[in-house]
């Protein structure tokens, strides 16, 4: 369904929802527009290129509680289940994809994660569509656009002096048939789908330059080439490019226990710290930057598409933006390719 809502009114509508659920929305702090918590839409950022964080902070918290168990001769186990409603605004097109590669890994499979699927189920995502991509963005690369819509429950289009929406899930038409009663009008077809379509069709500079075509089978007969060595030396190992990443998913859990109580706790990790893979007996398959670098290149641009048919990387530039020395993604497919064509 092809609405339109005034910003007035749409204000309304998030100062609802804030006293109803949790509200996740661009937030500016200290010259920084991030995904936080608040309490009014007069806190929100309405003018923001993209977020320094993701979405995936509150559908994958950096830390959280899994369960808690108490020792008093029998073992007793409580799952802790985050059952809190929460509603994402602002949900750029590249972290909505996002979301969709993160669903895969965490939500399929013998192993799904139940902390995470109880969030997805209790999260409602409003998408804004791409206004002005930054010049770090090359979201285009992967064969999204800055009108990407899949993965919302509600899409927001900036249309002039008011928004196009649309809804997209049961969610969306929720949202907009309980707090959003009356803020809503409807939209003309024809023109509602010109403006989608020319958010399809904005351009994004820097996914020119980005050419993913074909990397992964390039890289199938890339895993002993010096390339690796050569980049991991100017690696610093910080970690930087997997914490602001919306895809990268790796954990460390760890019980922690005083007397006859305790509790697990799962925190984010990342495959650039040496001690991520070091086994309990002292034995590292990465101990070195090279493997660890060459990991997380291989783990986006290789193994996860083999696995999945999808590259783990949507293109939203964070890493290009915050990476202190330079060593980013869209770095690696160029040279990558480079050496292949020149080899």
């Amino acid at each position: 369904m092809l609405m339109t809502i005034a910003p007035d009114n749409l204000r309304t509508l998030l100062d609802k929802l804030a006293r109803e659920a949790l509200l996740v929305a661009p937030s500016m702090e200290d010259g920084v527009t991030r995904l936080k918590p608040v309490k009014a839409a007069s806190e929100i950022a309405f003018d923001y290129s993209n977020t320094a964080t993701s979405i995936k902070d509150f559908l994958f918290p950096q830390s959280e509680d899994l369960l808690r168990f108490v020792t008093d001769g029998t073992l007793k186990i409580e799952e802790i289940r985050p059952e809190r409603a929460q509603v994402a605004f602002g949900v750029r097109p590249c972290d909505l994809a996002a979301v969709a590669l993160m669903d895969k890994v965490l939500t399929t499979g013998e192993y799904a994660e139940a902390s995470y699927q109880a969030r997805r189920k209790n999260t409602v995502l409003i998408g804004l569509a791409c206004e002005s991509p930054a010049d770090t963005c090359f979201c285009t690369s992967y064969g999204y656009n800055p009108g990407w819509s899949a993965g919302a429950d509600l899409m927001l289009y900036k249309d002039g002096d008011r928004y196009l929406a649309e809804t997209l899930t049961d969610k969306g038409r929720g949202l907009v048939d309980g707090p959003g009663e009356g803020l809503f009008k409807p939209a003309d077809e024809a023109a509602a789908e010109a403006v989608k379509k020319a958010y399809a069709e904005r351009e994004v500079p820097f996914g020119k330059e980005v050419d993913v075509q074909g990397i992964d089978k390039i890289l199938d007969n890339f895993f002993y080439d010096q390339y690796w060595d050569d980049i991991s030396r100017k690696c610093l190992g910080c970690g930087t490019c997997t914490y602001v990443c919306p895809t990268c998913h790796c954990f460390l859990l760890t019980d922690e226990a005083r007397g006859g109580q305790g509790v697990r706790f799962r925190c984010w990790d990342s495959c650039m710290f040496a001690n991520y893979t070091k086994m309990a007996g002292g034995h590292n398959p990465r101990p070195t930057k090279k493997e660890r670098v060459r990991q997380r290149f291989m783990h986006k641009l290789n193994y996860y598409p083999h696995r999945y048919d999808s590259y783990l990387c949507t293109g939203c530039g964070r890493c290009v933006a915050m990476c202190p020395v330079g060593l980013h993604i869209a770095g690696v497919i160029r040279d990558v390719k480079g050496v292949k064509a020149h080899a």
